[in-house]
């Protein structure tokens, strides 16, 4: 039987081998996120400069909604990630037909505002489309409550319904903000 003192360097090698694998891991998913952002930034563009809305801060709702994903829906509150545009319009309109909130795409327009304004949800699912309506709904929270943590909130959550909710979206919003300018 070998003496524990003995064991104790393997275990420690066996430990750092995990964290080394975590921090890879954890590298390569930011690596992506960042390699989808790039893909998408462009579509920003216009809409920021048509409604007068920072950039960063629409690309900083992007990656926490949607982590920049095109077509990622959430339904009833789980995310669902079709491969496919086909596949995520199936889903949606199957999940709206039984009544359930969904939210759309990069800036995951909720299910309410297709219906409110007549939107297919092709329409709304196709990337361009999606971040100018995102960046329009986050122009009318801006215009209510200034450039603000409460208009950031309000672009997620209702803060009469629950204000604890919408301060710690903002406050995430802010960390995506912050991690976006140390990247460039």
């Amino acid at each position: 039987m070998r003496d524990y003192r003995q064991q104790l360097p393997f275990r420690k090698l066996i430990l750092l081998a995990l964290l080394l694998l975590c921090c890879c891991a954890r590298t390569a998913q930011a690596a992506s996120l960042m390699e989808r952002q790039a893909a998408i930034e462009s579509l920003f563009d216009a809409p920021c400069a048509k409604y007068d809305v920072p950039k960063t801060l629409a690309l900083a709702i992007a990656r926490q909604e949607s982590g920049c994903h095109p077509y990622i829906l959430n339904v009833g509150g789980k995310d669902v990630r079709p491969r496919t545009k086909d596949e995520a319009v199936r889903i949606a309109r199957a999940a709206m037909r039984t009544g359930r909130s969904v939210d759309i795409g990069i800036m995951q327009i909720n299910s309410y505002w297709l219906r409110k304004y007549g939107w297919k949800v092709e329409q709304v699912l196709e990337p361009r489309n999606n971040v100018k309506v995102g960046v329009w709904i986050l122009a009318q929270e801006i215009r209510r409550h200034g450039l603000t943590w409460r208009a950031v909130a309000y672009y997620h959550t209702p803060l009469h319904r629950n204000p604890e909710r919408g301060r710690a979206y903002a406050q995430s919003i802010v960390r995506h903000v912050r991690n976006i300018l140390a990247e460039r």
